[in-house]
């Protein structure tokens, strides 16, 4: 990744700072995503990963330091305002409308554009092809679904944004291995598709095995970061985030995710 090193990213984040009421979660932040490619961010829980995305979103009021997107400051900006300029999340836990049916989440995915029908519908049909489980449950309510497809409701209803960046908070979060390598493979669609992504992860593993670059966070802070090869490499990551083990058939399945 030396050689993005003087290109513009698409989203940067300088020295940002977020605290939950008076208390520090994320301190004096510097990451960057570039276009077309996937950055992850890893670390234990309560590391500050769900608070800086939050912080990027919006949601999180009160940021100090920038948030720069595209090359324009969106520090002060609101959460509809982001989702506007371009950037979309499928927020950890899922966050679907479980009440509603499948059609309806996707819909409300769809709201800033929502005068837009025709897109709308045609946005609908790309998804369905990436989802085709969704189609099949698309009178379905949301709250009937399985774990997985949950999971691919989210990510769906925030690509119904037609976001440049995509904000993935701990996908594989709760689901099974066979699920986890379906839901990565379908991350890796979406970005040959053209989508830029920040990807929240706990499974270190999965997440440096698809990322173009990783960022380390420990207790708000980044401890290291480089090309997601260098890191797996690392002796520092594979003792503390990937485990020293002996290789398992589990792992060469990982390796097959095109």
């Amino acid at each position: 990744m030396k050689h993005l090193s003087n290109a513009t990213p698409l989203l940067e984040t300088r020295n940002l700072s977020l605290n939950y009421g008076v208390i520090p979660a994320v301190k004096g932040l510097n990451i960057k995503v570039w276009q077309g490619k996937i950055v992850c961010l890893i670390g234990a829980n309560g590391a500050g990963k769900t608070t800086t995305l939050r912080g990027i979103s919006g949601i999180l009021v009160g940021r100090e330091g920038e948030i720069l997107f595209q090359g324009k400051n969106i520090t002060k900006a609101k959460p509809d305002e982001i989702v506007n300029m371009g950037i979309s999340q499928a927020p950890e836990g899922r966050g679907i409308f479980s009440g509603l049916t499948v059609t309806e989440n996707l819909k409300i995915g769809a709201f800033s554009r929502r005068s837009r029908r025709k897109e709308i519908m045609e946005d609908r049909e790309k998804v369905f092809r990436m989802f085709p489980i969704l189609q099949e449950r698309k009178n379905q309510l949301a709250g009937t679904l399985s774990g997985g497809e949950q999971q691919m409701l989210s990510i769906a209803r925030a690509l119904m944004a037609r976001p440049k960046l995509l904000l993935l908070d701990e996908p594989s979060m709760g689901l099974a291995p066979k699920i986890v390598k379906e839901i990565f493979q379908i991350v890796k669609e979406i970005n040959r598709n053209g989508t830029s992504i920040l990807l929240v992860e706990q499974n270190a593993k999965m997440a440096l095995l698809i990322s173009d670059y990783g960022y380390i966070l420990e207790t708000g802070a980044i401890v290291s970061e480089g090309a997601a090869a260098e890191l797996k490499g690392n002796d520092f990551v594979q003792k503390v985030y990937l485990g020293v083990r002996q290789h398992t058939k589990s792992d060469a399945d990982l390796q097959k995710i095109p």
